[in-house]
């Protein structure tokens, strides 16, 4: 004869087992020592959880909560401008490497035409010249707009500081 498995015993004892099943499983651990003395431990243990009761919640649980959750919106806030400030740098960063890069295919495309190539020595000077002080220009004016931004999220940064 085969024994009720603990799943079966246990459902039987919380009495989730019912129907024809359940009955089966109840006329079986009456006839065996065995599953009967396995259910009385599972009705024991079944009694014992029942008269648990779950934990109160602290008195201030939701006004944490709602602080955690306004922390992390103004976190998530702070993220996106951010990202929002790091746009321009990011637009200059990338307009000034795109100029390089062009003067660099111009001055290659320059060398194969020979009419552009006397056009090209007498204004390359010019743009070699000129190159520098773009670069250098370009260099101030990333620092200007980088120190503006970090001033400006500097007080956003406070403010989520304090309220910590």
């Amino acid at each position: 004869m085969s024994h009720l498995t603990d799943s079966q015993l246990q459902s039987l004892a919380d009495g989730t087992l019912r129907g024809p099943e359940g009955l089966g499983a109840r006329e079986h651990c009456e006839g065996c020592a065995e599953c009967g003395a396995e259910l009385s431990i599972y009705a024991a243990l079944s009694g014992q959880l029942s008269t648990l009761r779950d934990p109160e919640p602290p008195t201030d649980f939701t006004a944490t909560v709602l602080a955690a959750v306004q922390v992390r919106e103004a976190q998530l806030v702070t993220r996106r401008h951010t990202l929002l400030a790091a746009i321009p740098a990011f637009a200059l960063a990338l307009f000034a490497i795109v100029g390089w890069a062009l003067n660099a295919q111009v001055n290659h495309l320059i060398d194969g035409v020979s009419v552009a190539r006397t056009v090209w020595s007498a204004v390359g000077p010019v743009f070699a010249a000129v190159r520098v002080p773009l670069g250098i220009g370009a260099f101030l004016f990333l620092a200007v707009v980088l120190t503006a931004l970090s001033r400006t999220l500097r007080p956003v940064y406070a403010r989520l500081t304090a309220g910590s």
